[in-house]
């Protein structure tokens, strides 16, 4: 199977109200480093720290200002969650298939751009909110599940944090 592209995709809020017609940009994942060197290292690394991530960022567009938006503004806990349609090219068969894909994220706002006024022009209204929790799934199987403040950082199935929380008394 080869990924072609995104066919579409649902914005929701608690997994039921949309949230308007968007487009979002997904957050980068950087882990916390440290920077370490001395004897017998030929020179410096920057060291990840496990499960550790940098702020984790997503923006939603929205095509207008719509009083919709403005609520998000507020500040509180938000559950977004994107749910799409990816088309993926079957080599074997030639066949166009699709496979599900849905980014679930508890979300706080950090700024509201309102927008520009400009006649017969897009507003380009934008949110930009503060991940806490970020999990993705392809055809509902959990590909990533970051959790900051439950201490989880699971990658393909393994729980990096998994030693983390049992040294600290969590588990």
């Amino acid at each position: 199977m080869i990924p072609d592209k995104l066919i579409n995709f649902m914005c929701y809020d608690r997994g039921q109200t949309m949230i308007g017609i968007a487009d979002v940009a997904l957050p980068n994942l950087a882990y916390i480093t440290e920077e370490i060197q001395g004897a017998g290292i030929a020179g410096s690394i920057d060291s990840p720290v496990v499960g550790h991530f940098q702020s984790l960022v997503t923006t939603v567009n929205w095509r207008s200002l719509f009083e919709a938006n403005i609520p998000y503004i507020a500040p509180r806990t938000y559950h977004f969650d994107f749910r799409g349609s990816v088309q993926m090219y079957d080599q074997n068969s030639g066949a166009l298939v699709s496979r599900a894909v849905a980014a679930v994220m508890r979300v706080m706002p950090k700024s509201l751009n309102l927008g520009t006024l400009n006649t017969a022009q897009q507003m380009g209204t934008a949110g930009e909110f503060e991940i806490s929790y970020l999990k993705l799934s392809v055809e509902r199987k959990e590909i990533l599940e970051i959790d900051k403040f439950s201490f989880k950082c699971r990658i393909a199935g393994v729980d990096y944090l998994a030693k983390v929380r049992q040294d600290l008394g969590l588990a």
